[in-house]
């Protein structure tokens, strides 16, 4: 038999059977821990201490059992019920919140398979309280686990741990876009090691599908290139190929161990709107729509006046201070306002502390030579029109607090795209114009994906993103990732 080549840096790269093996001892530990915890405070809270002994006189004369005994019954038919839910599968777990579905539904089938079990060997009544308890607390205490083994597991894969080399199977535009977003955010362990071109003709004109990723052959080749070459996951660009010849790739891959991973070409669509189902013997992708309910804009607007509300109320002392401190700093107003553009494109005074000198707008000219953003967009990093008090301010965001009150006014939302200057909008394509579709935000998608690093085109995506897949549970998990990106003041200058 043929030996194996190694991708480059193949030492970085866990064999398939090893990696899977310790994450799946990793999940298997963690929910051990987890439901055993879970019963064990469970029966503290239900009776004041671990060990509680009760008699069970229709199994023998004087046999008497443990709350803990119990802990360890109910502790097996979990994690029997978890294997039955796929939760050590693999191909089926980290799939987003329907893994924490699956856990719901195998820790209350668990439950209910315990009780009919206790009533077929006639045990006395177990304490329903307990039974509650250690149901819901196995539930979040599971789940929390898990999500903890989540994260571990995206941290090792960043730190170049656990990674999976991929060979990508055809080149285009999409598969230029899949490389380098695989390589942009290692956090799913696929690392593109060497790329396929869609065909033979193609193969000549190149030999590498970007950096480090050279170009090892033609999609008709791939039956031979991986009984000569290790790699743990096949990516085929689906848009790359017509159908027939997809299927026939698919078929030279049948039976090998390796995941197959099949794009679907819609690369700004969340997976919450995706499922798949079969329509006359074929798989179709259907793509739920967005819908802007009158209910839903009731939620966010609601959300919006109590959320920004309650931080002006509760930071009213150090809102006033850093206003004393911005006036002691240099003469001139506290508050900056500057005309945005927003919603439909109409304009609006958009409130910030003050963090220049009060001539920053017609010194504008003299550093215009130093600007450091892609397209119409105008940064600095070390901008010398900018205060001590104000570069403060700024690392930290807290220049934009003001913007509460635009957010009371319905100008803006607490998130949502940045709205843009009016010289911006000048540079607007049609394109450009979707993202002031909706009523622009104090922070968005781009903010906590990579703020200042992000080219304008990049940040035209993620906004055209966040518009095509709305939801307030999306807004909710922006505002929870923008805590951390502006505490650590990640990417801000």
């Amino acid at each position: 038999m043929e030996e194996k080549i190694a991708p480059s840096g193949s030492m970085r790269f866990a064999s398939r059977a090893r990696r899977r093996l310790l994450i799946r001892g990793v999940l298997l530990a963690s929910d051990l821990i987890t439901l055993a915890a879970a019963t064990g405070l469970a029966t503290f809270l239900r009776f004041g201490r671990v060990r509680h002994v009760q008699a069970v006189p229709q199994l023998g004369p004087g046999f008497n059992f443990q709350f803990v005994d119990l802990s360890l019954v109910i502790l097996v038919i979990w994690i029997i019920a978890m294997w039955l839910e796929h939760l050590y599968d693999l191909d089926r777990v980290f799939w987003g919140t329907g893994e924490y579905a699956r856990v719901f539904r195998a820790l209350s089938f668990g439950i209910v398979v315990f009780i009919i079990a206790t009533y077929l060997l006639h045990v006395p009544e177990i304490s329903r309280g307990w039974t509650v308890l250690a149901w819901a607390l196995g539930i979040v205490f599971a789940i929390v686990g898990r999500a903890l083994v989540r994260a571990g597991l995206r941290l090792a894969r960043r730190r170049g741990y656990l990674l999976r080399p991929t060979l990508v199977v055809g080149y285009n535009d999409e598969a230029a876009e899949l490389i380098r977003r695989l390589f942009s955010d290692t956090s799913s362990g696929l690392v593109p090691v060497a790329c396929l071109a869609s065909s033979h003709l193609a193969r000549l004109e190149m030999n590498s599908c970007a950096e480090d990723v050279p170009c090892i052959g033609s999609a008709g080749e791939i039956k031979h290139i991986l009984d000569s070459m290790f790699v743990d996951t096949v990516l085929v660009t689906s848009t790359a190929f017509d159908p027939d010849i997809l299927s026939r790739i698919i078929t030279d891959m049948r039976g090998r161990d390796l995941d197959i991973e099949l794009s679907s070409g819609l690369l700004d669509v969340t997976t919450s709107r995706v499922f798949i189902r079969e329509v006359s013997g074929v798989p179709l992708i259907t793509i739920r729509g967005v819908s802007f309910t009158p209910w839903q804009h009731f939620l966010k607007r609601t959300f919006d006046l109590v959320g920004g509300g309650l931080i002006v109320v509760v930071g009213l002392p150090i809102w006033l201070l850093i206003a004393l401190l911005v006036k002691l700093e240099s003469p001139g107003p506290v508050l900056y306002n500057q005309t945005r553009i927003g919603r439909g494109g109409e304009p609006f005074e958009m409130m910030k502390y003050r963090s220049m000198s009060a001539d920053a707008h017609t010194r504008r000219l003299e550093v215009a030579d130093g600007n450091e953003a892609s397209g119409p967009l105008f940064k600095i990093r070390d901008d010398p029109r900018v205060t001590r008090v104000g570069k403060w301010l700024r690392k930290f965001s807290i220049d934009e607090v003001p913007q509460l009150i635009n957010v009371m006014k319905g100008d803006m939302s607490l998130c949502g795209p940045r709205p843009p200057l009016p010289e911006e909008t000048a540079e607007y394509t049609n394109y450009h114009w979707r993202r002031m579709e909706v009523v622009p935000g104090m922070t968005g998608l781009w903010q906590v994906s990579g703020r200042s690093r992000l080219t304008f085109d990049e940040m035209i995506r993620l906004d055209l993103f966040y518009i095509e897949n709305w939801s307030v549970g999306f807004d909710l998990s922006i505002i929870a990732r923008t805590i951390p990106a502006v505490l650590f003041a990640r990417g801000s200058y």
